[in-house]
C-alpha cells in the first residue's frame, strides 16, 4: 500500500467543509450561543463535513495514530470489525479487545496495554446519550487518566455535551451533523490536533489539513485559549 504524506499536497477541494452544521452543533453541545470562530476558546475545535459519519471516522483513523503506534478498539458493537477493516485500509495496526465487565478487570487490562507502550489511542463506538453508553465512556476515561492513551469516541447517534467531552478528556469525538443533508463532524482537543501534522496516510483523509482550512476565515484577533 502506498502511504502519502498529505502535507505535501493541496486541499482536496471536492471535500466540502460545512459551517452551517458547525453552528447548529455548537449550539446543541454547549447549550449557549458561542460564535464558531470563538469555539477554540473551549480547548476544542470542530471540523464539519458535508459527508457521512463514515467519512469523518475514516479521516480520524487515517490522521491521528502515529506511524509507530497502534489503535486499541473496544469490542462492544457490531461495527468493530468494520472499524478494524478501515484501520487495515490505512495501514494502522489495531487490536480488538472485549470490554471487561468490572472496574478492576478494566484497570488490569488498561494497565497491561499501557505497559506494552504500543497503543496511542483507544476507540469506542457507543450511543453516548444512553446511560450504559455514558457509563462505558466514564469507566474508560477514569482508567485512561492514569495512562498516556487518548480516547476516540465514535457516537453512533447524537453527540455528547461538550462539558462531558471536556471533563472526560476525550481527544476526538466523531458524530453525525445536524443539517437535513448528509453531514458529520469531528470534535478534537486542540492540543492533540496540533500533533497530527504529517501523520495522515491519505490526502483525502487528512484531519490536520481540513482543520487548517477551517482556520482561514477566522478573525485575526486570537484570544487566550483554554488548555
Amino acid at each position: 500500500m502506498r502511504v502519502f504524506n498529505s502535507t505535501l499536497y493541496g486541499f482536496p477541494e471536492k471535500i466540502e467543509l460545512d459551517d452551517v452544521v458547525d453552528k447548529e452543533l455548537i449550539s446543541l453541545m454547549t447549550k449557549t450561543s458561542i460564535n464558531p470562530e470563538d469555539f477554540y476558546l473551549t480547548g476544542y475545535e470542530t471540523i464539519s463535513f458535508k459527508r457521512t459519519r463514515e467519512f469523518a471516522l475514516e479521516t480520524v483513523i487515517s490522521s491521528v495514530i502515529p506511524f509507530d503506534k497502534d489503535l486499541l478498539i473496544v469490542a462492544n458493537n457490531s461495527d468493530d470489525l468494520h472499524i478494524q477493516k478501515l484501520c487495515n485500509l490505512y495501514g494502522v495496526n489495531s487490536t480488538i479487545v472485549a470490554l471487561p465487565t468490572s472496574e478492576d478487570e478494566l484497570e488490569a487490562a488498561i494497565s497491561a496495554f499501557q505497559q506494552q507502550s504500543v497503543f496511542s489511542h483507544i476507540l469506542v463506538s457507543s450511543d453516548v446519550n444512553q446511560p450504559e453508553g455514558k457509563e462505558l465512556i466514564r469507566k474508560l476515561a477514569n482508567q485512561l487518566s492514569k495512562t498516556s492513551i487518548k480516547m476516540i469516541v465514535h457516537c453512533r447517534r447524537g453527540p455528547m455535551d461538550l462539558s462531558e467531552v471536556s471533563d472526560l478528556n476525550i481527544a476526538y469525538m466523531v458524530s453525525n451533523g445536524l443539517s437535513s443533508f448528509i453531514s458529520s463532524v469531528v470534535i478534537a482537543r486542540r492540543s492533540q490536533l496540533v500533533q497530527t501534522e504529517g501523520i495522515s496516510r491519505n490526502s483525502n483523509f487528512d484531519l490536520y489539513n481540513y482543520w487548517q482550512k477551517t482556520l482561514y476565515g477566522r478573525k485575526s484577533g486570537i484570544k487566550p485559549m483554554a488548555v
